[in-house]
């Protein structure tokens, strides 16, 4: 009996989908057993005191930046005000 070539373009196409996900959970379970046995590694060290920083909670004096000032000024164009 011969088969339409519909019907095998579907079981083609159906074998395809199977086996990639055959593959996708294969490598799924690969990259998790990888990870799983391994135990984390803690590193443990004694605490060492490094130097004191000091800081201050008053403001400073003076502004640290100056207040910013246009270099040149736009004119308004006419039609936005009533002198035209």
């Amino acid at each position: 009996m011969q088969q339409s070539r519909k019907m095998r373009a579907i079981l083609v196409a159906g074998a395809a989908l199977v086996a990639a996900g055959t593959f996708a959970t294969a490598l799924g379970e690969e990259t998790a057993s990888r990870i799983a046995p391994t135990a984390p590694t803690v590193l443990s060290s004694k605490m060492t005191v490094g130097e004191t920083a000091t800081t201050t909670t008053s403001p400073p004096s003076a502004l640290l930046t100056p207040i910013a000032q246009p270099v040149l000024k736009a004119t308004v164009p006419c039609g936005f005000t009533s002198s035209c």
